[in-house]
C-alpha cells in the first residue's frame, strides 16, 4: 500500500512540475512566421509574378517596383520601397518580415 501511495504521489508530482516548465516554456518562446512557405521574397530579384503574391502589391504596383529598380537601383530597405508610386506606409507595414533587399 506504501509502495502505491509513493508511486501516485510520484506520478503527480512529475504531472505538476511537467505542466509548469511546460508553461513555463510557452511563456518564454515565441515564433515568427514569415510566410506559409517559409521563405522572404527578395525585392531586387524577384519577378512579377513573385512580387504580385505579396500582399497590397497586385500586378500594377509590382510593375511599378520593378521599373522603379531598374531605374534607380536597388532597394536597401522600407524606406526605399516606399519611393515606388503606391507604395504607402500601410502596405509596407503588410510586407515587413516577408521580404528582403
Amino acid at each position: 500500500m506504501q509502495s502505491i501511495i509513493l508511486v501516485v504521489t510520484l506520478i503527480i508530482g512529475f504531472g505538476l512540475n511537467y505542466n509548469v516548465a511546460a508553461q513555463q516554456l510557452n511563456k518564454s518562446t515565441s515564433v515568427k512566421v514569415v510566410d506559409s512557405s517559409g521563405h522572404l521574397v527578395d525585392v531586387n530579384s524577384a519577378s512579377l509574378e513573385e512580387l504580385a503574391k505579396l500582399p497590397g502589391v497586385g500586378q500594377k504596383k509590382a510593375q511599378a517596383i520593378i521599373d522603379y529598380r531598374q531605374t534607380n537601383g536597388r532597394f536597401v530597405d522600407l524606406d526605399g520601397l516606399q519611393q515606388v508610386k503606391g507604395i504607402g506606409s500601410r502596405i509596407a507595414a503588410k510586407l515587413e518580415g516577408k521580404i528582403r533587399f
